[in-house]
């Protein structure tokens, strides 16, 4: 407990934190049987696995992928001072597509032009002096997010590619981008869901699954086995994941992360009542997430604002 505390500490906004407000926090992280695949570090353990990997590709691509292979996923740079481009998975097929897979779990406004940066990075660095643009190979760009953001319509899955803007005439193959906004899913089961569907259940879902998760079936047995907690806190596979979890960069903090998400939501709920009961239901939508969680209402009330009565009212009504 000593050296995940540590690691609290390192967050500035959790250092005047009570000790034993830190000792919950690290057990709302770490007392799980697997990981939670919404933290890039185990999103990308578990991708490392690349049967795994191709069978995501092959539920989510319109077209049949034999075997993948992993790429370094920092890519060199043209110049010195140009911008770094690290990701989270890229890998390339035997014919030569490339595949970049990220999963991020804090909403930024320059998200898109991100992808869309990370994507043309990968096209601009395919082809040597003298090789014709035809030697050019497509790219795609799968995002999972842990947040909405605004579409006109509402769908799983957003496919986007370079088109017409009058006939929708494709304008080739080569970028596309997809977006997977995990809660959008509304299912409280895996059962009968499509392979689609079941990806979305399973990367919002793994780490609150109570023993091995037997509904998942033979085809997603090994997300599971990857997926287990590390070991005894000495493995620095558990030191790595739980710093991932509780860094700014990662989740940016608990607190803020469910404020984002709360932020939001309560926003939309609120419009009609103005600018402020839409910061209070933000508020609430926040500690609601918290306390779903199974964080502390101390920690909830420190965190939001709310006085800790409220955060018990909220509670009493789950």
């Amino acid at each position: 407990m000593r050296k995940f505390v540590a690691i609290v500490n390192e967050v500035e906004r959790y250092r005047d934190l009570s000790e034993k407000e830190k000792e919950q926090l690290v057990l709302s992280i770490l007392d799980h049987p697997y990981m939670d695949l919404r933290c890039d570090w185990a999103f990308k353990h578990v991708m490392e696995n690349t049967d795994i990997l191709k069978m995501l590709l092959n539920d989510f691509l319109p077209e049949e992928i034999d075997s993948v292979q992993m790429l370094p996923n920092e890519i060199d740079k043209m110049r010195p001072d140009d911008k770094n481009v690290i990701m989270d998975i890229l890998c390339h097929s035997v014919d030569g597509k490339e595949f970049i897979v990220e999963m991020q779990r804090r909403k930024k406004t320059s998200f898109k032009n991100r992808m869309l940066y990370y994507g043309a990075s990968m096209l601009h660095s395919q082809l040597k002096p003298r090789e014709p643009y035809s030697a050019l190979k497509s790219v795609y760009v799968i995002c999972f997010m842990d947040f909405k953001m605004q579409h006109e319509t509402d769908q799983l899955v957003y496919r986007y590619a370079l088109c017409e803007q009058n006939s929708g005439e494709r304008y080739n193959d080569l970028l596309s981008v997809y977006f997977c906004e995990l809660p959008r899913l509304k299912a409280t089961g895996i059962e009968g869901l499509d392979p689609v569907q079941s990806w979305f259940y399973i990367l919002a879902n793994m780490r609150i699954f109570a023993g091995k998760p037997e509904d998942m079936g033979k085809r997603y047995a090994a997300i599971a086995e990857e997926a287990r907690m590390p070991g005894p806190p000495e493995e620095e596979e558990l030191i790595k994941y739980f710093r991932n979890m509780i860094t700014e960069e990662e989740r940016l903090d608990m607190g803020a992360a469910y404020y984002e998400d709360g932020f939001n939501d309560g926003l939309e709920k609120g419009k009609a009542e103005g600018k402020e009961e839409g910061k209070a239901e933000a508020k609430t939508e926040m500690a609601k997430s918290m306390l779903k969680e199974g964080m502390d209402p101390s920690f909830i009330s420190k965190v939001t604002g709310l006085f800790p009565a409220e955060i018990l009212k909220l509670k009493e009504k789950e």
